[in-house]
């Protein structure tokens, strides 16, 4: 009886003008709810998300709000389920001598996981990418941590390392470049691309929109297809590929555009001829 009235439910839900109803209400909801992480709405592309955005909260994680600055703390304590893809390649493949580059790495969150769980090469640099107002954190917060002898940080990619390793862990949605597009701007060419906690929609790409609490962000959906079209282009083979079961986008009233699972893959990247 419970699933014939939560189908029921649901059918009642898609009739267009409760479906716009609910929208509209939840859309307040949105603009003001805090300790949430949300998602609404489907655009065609990053502009038109960001001037559907309320005006109550900044845009994105480079804000003076320091609990921009400081969120994820907790990821530090332990890896969660998603990280463990991660965790297994960087211990398989890493060597000595090689470095790599966090892509949106924030504070260091994930390295500072991974220290209790891995052993890196000696020597070894990990470098991360993100914001401004996040980097001043960052550095901040290493300069107070025994464990961050090997980071470095960098908020303009022209300066990153010859690195070996690029890792995209739970960033690559809140930015409005292809990854193609990203390995195309560093200064040498990587060997492997790390994806992971990426949200993949099987048919089409979108932009949905997203409450972090203290700001909102742009949120991009790769369509699966133009994913392994950016790959090609940038002469990658993927090695191994999974998915993030302990990752779900939810986008209230858009059923067909939300996701129970994130993705991840490990790229190859061939060497330019």
């Amino acid at each position: 009886m419970f699933r014939r009235a939560k189908v029921f439910l649901h059918q009642f839900e898609q009739i267009p003008f409760i479906n716009h109803a609910l929208d509209r209400h939840y859309a307040k909801e949105f603009a003001s709810a805090t300790n949430v992480n949300w998602f609404k709405g489907v655009y065609p592309d990053f502009a038109s998300a960001i001037a559907d955005a309320p005006a109550s909260k900044p845009l994105g994680y480079n804000n003076e709000a320091p609990a921009s600055a400081e969120m994820y703390r907790f990821r530090m304590q332990a890896i969660s389920p998603c990280d463990y893809p991660v965790a297994f390649w960087l211990n398989r493949l890493l060597e000595p001598n090689q470095k790599l580059l966090d892509f949106g790495g924030h504070v260091g969150v994930l390295y500072y996981a991974l220290t209790k769980y891995l052993t890196f090469p000696t020597p070894f640099e990990w470098q991360i990418y993100d914001v401004p107002a996040v980097i001043k954190e960052a550095r901040k917060f290493a300069a107070t941590n025994n464990k961050s002898a090997q980071l470095s940080f960098i908020d303009d990619l022209a300066e990153a390392n010859e690195n070996d390793w690029v890792l995209f862990s739970g960033s690559l949605q809140y930015v409005d470049e292809p990854v193609n597009s990203i390995i195309e701007r560093l200064p040498y060419r990587p060997t492997y691309v790390l994806i992971n906690m990426l949200p993949v929609h099987p048919r089409e790409s979108y932009v949905t929109l997203q409450n972090i609490s203290t700001a909102f962000c742009p949120y991009r959906i790769y369509g699966v297809g133009d994913l392994l079209e950016d790959i090609q282009k940038m002469n990658g083979e993927v090695i191994d590929e999974w998915k993030n079961a302990d990752k779900e986008c939810v986008i209230p009233y858009h059923p067909d555009h939300s996701l129970d699972h994130y993705y991840g893959m490990l790229v190859r990247l061939k060497p330019r001829h």
